[in-house]
């Protein structure tokens, strides 16, 4: 086996190990350093990081469901144009994910992973949005795409999915999709060809069921400007911005009428201290400060 080969290898097989959370996996990169250190670690060493039962499934061989799903992500790797695994030993590691406290430590990335060096913005709101709340989403992302920024967006319903579709009509070059995880998304591989070309596909890879929490770190990780257009009063988006400004990203907002049950999130936001926008503008203008 070649090294690099290897060396994946030992990445996934840490990631994908049963039980492992961001903060043992990370206790262990702090304590042992890279996998291939890791993996050479006793029971009793890998104790005093890990709980007993994560431990003793770092020492066991993989599970064949692991071993599958691993050989399923390096063949992955090797069959898509500009794939890779980017991990914290990478030369070329993002500035921004080092910025969080919990930073995307084994991420599956496809296109150009240097435009998260530029200046990140992200539109997001309602999954169920209204027209005018769609019109703004297009519009908006239709201009920043051909400013000096990446536009950086989920590929959940409403706002998200509007504004990726405006953005890959206005054939964007500076984009950045964060997807559901390779185990998860019947669609991956066609989007991973798509974008292998014109942007940057981003997706965690994590032991999890539920590829929710390990998606919404990763945008976390990489945006550093959220735009909130619509957003009811109890919108995912809201708790999503919370943890967004306790780590310092910049929230901005779109006010709305008092009337209009999509724009109770966005006016408690304001209120709460996000930035008024309401407009491309307003965005770059709140960027530059």
């Amino acid at each position: 086996m070649n090294m690099l080969l290897e060396k994946q290898k030992n990445w996934l097989r840490l990631a994908l190990t049963p039980g492992m959370q961001f903060e043992s996996f990370y206790g262990l990169l702090k304590a042992f350093g890279l996998p291939e250190a890791i993996f050479s670690q006793s029971l009793s060493s890998l104790m005093t990081v890990l709980p007993q039962s994560v431990a003793l499934s770092l020492r066991r061989p993989p599970s064949l469901q692991t071993d599958e799903q691993i050989e399923r992500i390096l063949h992955f790797l090797s069959s898509v144009p500009n794939a890779r695994l980017l991990v914290p030993s990478d030369e070329d590691f993002p500035k921004k994910f080092l910025m969080v406290p919990q930073p995307p430590l084994v991420t599956l990335a496809v296109g150009k992973v240097a435009l998260l060096n530029k200046t990140t913005v992200s539109l997001v709101g309602s999954s169920h949005p209204s027209a005018q709340g769609e019109e703004i989403a297009k519009s908006w992302a239709g201009s920043l795409v051909r400013k000096n920024v990446a536009l950086v967006e989920g590929d959940g319903e409403g706002i998200e999915k509007t504004t990726l579709k405006a953005a890959i009509k206005s054939n964007a070059q500076s984009l950045i999709i964060v997807s559901k995880n390779i185990a998860t998304d019947s669609n991956f591989f066609e989007k991973s060809l798509f974008m292998s070309e014109r942007g940057l596909l981003l997706s965690p890879i994590e032991m999890q069921n539920d590829p929710w929490p390990s998606r919404q770190r990763l945008l976390l990780a990489g945006v550093e400007h959220f735009v909130v257009i619509e957003a009811s009063a109890r919108s995912k988006v809201l708790s999503l911005m919370r943890e967004a400004a306790d780590i310092n990203r910049n929230i901005l907002a779109v006010p709305g009428s008092i009337y209009s049950p999509l724009s109770k999130g966005t006016n408690r936001l304001i209120r709460e201290g996000a930035k008024l926008v309401e407009s491309v503008d307003d965005i770059l203008s709140e960027i530059a400060n």
